[in-house]
């Protein structure tokens, strides 16, 4: 057989390999990628509940201009922007908000009342350092901005009414919740404003 043929033979089992595989690969995910969507919801969902314990309903909204210049003031993004409701009635609003700790994807879901108090923090997602930022997930850390409302600050230590105390060896983490936190209040409170 020629060089050319060999080469053209290979080429060819090479593409045939690369098609099935790419076949593969793509039912697999046609199959996976609702049962990955349905969990990622059900999740969200179950944060949501932990962070506005008595709403019984979660509506999602588009982000309005208060949501919008909330992000640019605390550098966060909402991914998801709810309604809390409990028997139809609106008792506060809840997000999903992507913001950077010590590493970038740091996700909170944060609830905050009617009255523009946080309900409610929960670690969704992050890449923060283990034993240092990861430890934002204690519940003894997130439970501090519970009952807080407006602009909320960190604290090295002896926080004051209306700080949390930064964890130790991890401000950044610290600052980035804290951020989260305060873009939903800010979101909330410019809301009710108008």
């Amino acid at each position: 057989m020629s060089k050319g043929k060999e080469i053209a033979k290979t080429a060819v089992i090479l593409f045939l390999i690369t098609a099935v595989s790419a076949a593969l690969l793509a039912a697999v995910n046609g199959i996976t990628a609702p049962l990955i969507a349905e969990n990622e919801e059900k999740t969200i969902q179950e944060a949501l509940k932990v962070v506005m314990p008595d709403a019984d309903e979660f509506e999602e909204k588009e982000k309005d201009e208060a949501a919008k210049a909330a992000e640019e003031k605390y550098g966060s993004e909402i991914l998801n922007l709810y309604d809390a409701k409990a028997g139809g009635e609106v008792v506060g609003l809840c997000a999903i908000v992507e913001t950077k700790g010590y590493s970038a994807g740091l996700t909170c879901a944060v609830g905050v009342d009617a009255d523009g108090v946080v309900t409610g923090v929960e670690i969704t997602a992050h890449e923060e350092t283990p034993g240092l930022g990861a430890n934002a997930e204690d519940e003894g850390f997130r439970n501090q901005y519970i009952g807080k409302h407006g602009e909320i600050g960190v604290a090295k230590n002896n926080a004051g009414d209306n700080e949390i105390t930064a964890m130790s060896g991890a401000t950044m983490t610290s600052n980035g919740v804290t951020n989260a936190v305060n873009t939903v209040t800010a979101a909330a409170a410019r809301e009710n404003a108008q």
